[in-house]
């Protein structure tokens, strides 16, 4: 059985070789935690609601989104980019990243 060998205090273990690939798998393990939150919450959300008598799915799909809603969005999705990105330690600021997810406002309206 191999041994993690020990650090002085303040160090990360490096579990690979190759350069950036303990600092990727930080990164997938951050993102896999945060969908795992909102699932979580998202799946109790609709039992609450259906309990309630509301179809959550369909007010969903034809929300529209006001310009206040749309920017606390766009601050949520910065804050996960930049809590993800984070490991790699020279992570791009946010702004920089093009975001190829249409707006909310415009699945709804297609």
């Amino acid at each position: 059985m191999r041994q993690i060998p020990r650090k002085r205090r303040g160090q990360r273990h490096r579990f690979f070789e190759s350069d950036g690939v303990d600092e990727v798998l930080s990164c997938v393990l951050r993102l896999t935690a945060e969908i795992s939150a909102v699932k979580e919450r998202l799946y109790l959300a609709e039992r609450v609601l259906e309990k309630q008598g509301l179809e959550l799915s369909e007010a969903i799909e034809t929300y529209a989104p006001s310009a206040a809603e749309a920017a606390e969005l766009a601050a949520n999705r910065e804050r996960l980019i930049q809590t993800v990105l984070a490991q790699l330690g020279n992570a791009p600021d946010a702004a920089a990243i093009p975001d190829e997810n249409p707006p909310v406002s415009e699945v709804a309206a297609s």
